[in-house]
């Protein structure tokens, strides 16, 4: 494409400004670090609930031999990440922005992705977080059941609103996620490493990875003898949340432009409470003109989003999944892995009591230790669900609502950011409300949230292929290998989500058997 050549045609909304695009820090082993960016905050909303409360149920009950699930799940996830932050390296826009575009308009898209967003609006993480708060309140042999229920509704209300007021610092609201998520990072994989090392056997290692790289024999791909159709909700949630999963995916573009990569550099951030003065945020992106000495700078951006997505996303993802399910198969049996009330504390006392076996003065240590694990999974998962919902709705409506613009005035962008984000605690505690009066635990909670997001990973695979292909010039659009994983994405979740509805009603309309019956349900089935 020549200097002369025409840009792509904007779509439905305003066209781009048109600037050089920015030279990125040469990468290098000294300049590491500053390459590390949007992978990182992904990385730590990954190793979240998928692999402490429904990837032990898998692993468990399945011996490891479901494992590969993830494998898929993992690989597929990473190529969309790189596709949508593709498309922010070329525009400064988030794909979100780049959906806008796209027919029939901002308003039908902005109803779909509400519509593919509803399930994070449930408060799994805010539920399993106080399930496991009101555990370690109860102590090692302490049974939360529905009687505990008021106390998990209040204590997820208190750790939504905490939540809340994290947000509040940082300067860019994307560096508190950066520091709170590193942090994370470093605890959980660093502690679950030091488990593995003193308590997983070679006989579990061999499962764990023959299950995630190696899942076939002489006949083909092992299917487990004991998989039944109401299995795959939870098979399929612990694939949503295998990675990120959802519209998490997408918002990674959101922060490659806070992060300033690309063209990103040129078009602002969203501010914090406090600290953000003199930041803002352009509503529309910036596009470059793909000339000879762009492109040489467009494959030195691409070596960043590489070694952030394979060198630290996927490998984190993998140890994420790897390092909590060797543990699994160490400290959890099929009958501890059922109870789903307290997956996180099972898990705390299995290795309570493995440790305490070979070591007594360290039983109640490691008891607090994993439980302090959990939480910081769990609640760091929940700090980045409640900002990446409020980011992509930020961005949708800064960028397609003049009304919105106008509305925040001269607090500009940041207005509509802490409104969502004040929105989004509030919805999560009246759902919990509602979910805990008519009895549903917070691991239901969680596979239904789990299911819808692996729903919306599917749409969001073939709107973003869409959207680089009728928005970006043909030298920055991906190689075809990468399109045809996008349509494998989509295809994966929805299949997945095809058997966990499908499972799901299975379950609830099988009848009940004469043998699973009381002597008084038998008596009065044959009256």
């Amino acid at each position: 494409m020549s200097n002369h050549e025409k840009l792509p045609d904007p779509g439905c909304l305003d066209a781009w400004d048109v600037k050089e695009l920015p030279a990125p820090i040469p990468f290098g082993w000294q300049t590491i670090l500053k390459a590390i960016g949007p992978g990182i905050i992904v990385l730590g909303g990954s190793i979240g609930t998928g692999e402490w409360l429904t990837g032990p149920q898998v692993t468990v009950k399945f011996g490891g031999q479901m494992l590969w699930i993830a494998t898929i799940a993992i690989l597929l996830q990473s190529v969309l990440n790189c596709e949508v932050v593709r498309y922010t390296l070329a525009t400064g826009e988030p794909i979100f922005t780049g959906y806008l575009r796209t027919k029939p308009g901002p308003r039908f898209w902005s109803i779909v992705y509400l519509m593919c967003d509803f399930g994070i609006f449930f408060p799994a993480f805010a539920a399993s977080l106080a399930q496991l708060l009101v555990a370690t309140y109860l102590g090692e042999g302490g049974v939360v059941g529905p009687e505990h229920n008021v106390a998990i509704m209040g204590v997820g209300i208190v750790v939504a609103l905490i939540s809340f007021g994290i947000t509040l610092f940082g300067g860019k609201i994307y560096n508190t996620m950066l520091a709170c998520m590193t942090f994370k990072v470093i605890w959980v994989l660093l502690f679950l490493l030091i488990v593995d090392i003193f308590l997983v056997g070679a006989d579990n290692w061999v499962r764990i990875f023959r299950g995630f790289f190696f899942p076939f024999d002489g006949n083909g791909l092992i299917i487990p003898k004991s998989l039944k159709m109401e299995d795959w909700a939870t098979i399929a949630s612990f694939a949503a949340f295998a990675g990120a999963g959802g519209l998490s995916n997408a918002t990674t573009s959101n922060y490659a432009r806070e992060n300033g990569w690309g063209m990103g550099a040129l078009v602002g951030c969203i501010p914090s409470a406090v600290g953000g003065s003199g930041m803002s945020l352009s509503p529309l992106g910036t596009i470059f003109r793909p000339t000879p000495e762009a492109m040489a700078r467009w494959k030195e951006w691409w070596r960043h989003v590489h070694f952030d997505q394979f060198g630290i996303w996927v490998l984190g993802c993998f140890a994420g999944v790897i390092l909590p399910a060797a543990m699994s198969l160490r400290v959890l049996t099929p009958e501890t892995a059922k109870n789903q009330m307290q997956i996180a504390s099972v898990q705390a006392q299995g290795v309570a009591d493995t440790f305490g076996a070979m070591w007594p003065p360290l039983r109640q240590v490691f008891w607090y230790l994993t439980l302090f694990t959990g939480f910081l999974i769990i609640w760091f998962t929940l700090l980045q669900a409640l900002d990446h919902t409020t980011r992509r709705w930020t961005d949708i409506l800064w960028t397609s609502s003049l009304k919105a613009r106008d509305a925040a005035g001269g607090a500009g962008v940041k207005k509509i950011y802490y409104s969502i984000a004040f929105t989004y605690a509030i919805v999560n505690c009246v759902v919990l409300v509602f979910n805990m009066a008519i009895g549903a635990t917070p691991f239901q909670i969680l596979i239904l949230t789990a299911v819808s997001q692996g729903f919306a990973t599917g749409v969001t695979a073939l709107h973003t292929l869409y959207v680089n292909r009728r928005f970006l010039p043909k030298l920055l659009r991906a190689p075809l290998w990468r399109e045809v994983a996008l349509v494998l994405c989509a295809v994966f979740y929805f299949t997945m989500t095809s058997l966990a509805t499908y499972g799901t009603y299975v379950k609830n309309t099988k009848p009940k058997t004469v043998s699973a019956m009381t002597a008084p349900q038998v008596a009065d089935a044959r009256r």
